[in-house]
């Protein structure tokens, strides 16, 4: 019997490789959504900086390919909860676009310029409309109590499964 260790959205996993498959899913995907909603929960509500917008759009990415790693002992609900995770991306990519676009009118606009300080105004409000849109996205698909339910019962299915 070996370990594989493994380090995905900023947290470390251990699993067994004598183990099936839908063993390991069952037993590491539930544990990986309760850390990545624990992370959502910091941001969402809040306003956070640019850097953590982008690296919770990094740990996003990292636990939906991980998800797709394990698609095979998953049925067609898998597809819905990635779709779910991609607009998580999608959300959190056009902030991190405004953020970046604002950082290049640093460089190429004067600082008090007429025309630098309405694109800054225009962006800025734009970065905030784009976050109530994520925050309400993330409390209605993710952070419910049934929600997490959903999920959590979801991913450990693959286990329950390879028990039969």
């Amino acid at each position: 019997m070996r370990n594989w260790d493994f380090d995905v959205a900023k947290k470390h996993y251990k699993f067994d490789d004598s183990a099936s498959a839908p063993a390991c899913a069952g037993a590491l995907l539930p544990e990986m959504f309760k850390f990545y909603l624990a992370q959502g929960r910091k941001l969402a509500g809040h306003s956070p900086e640019a850097a953590a917008i982008h690296g919770f759009r990094l740990e996003t990415k990292a636990f939906r390919y991980t998800l797709e790693l394990f698609r095979p002992c998953y049925g067609p609900g898998l597809e819905r909860r990635l779709a779910y995770l991609k607009e998580v991306q999608n959300h959190l990519g056009a902030i991190s676009d405004y953020a970046a676009t604002r950082k290049l009118l640093g460089a190429s606009l004067p600082g008090q310029s007429s025309e630098r300080l309405k694109l800054e105004r225009i962006l800025t409000q734009r970065a905030r409309r784009k976050w109530a849109e994520f925050d309400r996205y993330w409390r209605l698909t993710f952070d419910t109590p049934a929600e997490e339910r959903r999920w959590l019962n979801y991913l450990s299915r693959c286990n329950q499964r390879d028990r039969e």
